[in-house]
């Protein structure tokens, strides 16, 4: 479950991250594209796997460790991925 929240999160992150650089015109051809949003998926999951608490943080709220603003936490989190999701669908970058 946990991998699988990180998995979208970095997902949407690495879309904002090479469609801004596709507007900009660093990104010209659909193979630099993938390229680079798999390279920058990779990179943040990486990274949050393994340099922050960010994975045991998820698993103590879901595990009910951290109480009910664990609880809020997750449902905070659920919304904003959904928001990032919406805003991908409509402006083709998670962050507007």
């Amino acid at each position: 479950m946990i991998e699988i929240i990180l998995y979208i999160a970095t997902l949407l992150i690495s879309i904002t991250v090479v469609g801004g650089a596709a507007d900009n015109g660093y990104l010209n051809s659909g193979l630099t594209r993938g390229f680079g949003g798999l390279g920058t998926q990779i990179v943040s999951l990486n990274w949050l796997h393994q340099y922050t608490n960010f994975e045991t943080f998820i698993q103590g709220c879901i595990n009910g460790q951290v109480g009910i603003s664990g609880y809020a936490f997750l449902l905070a989190f659920g919304i904003l991925l959904i928001v990032w999701v919406n805003n991908i669908i409509n402006y083709r970058q998670a962050i507007v």
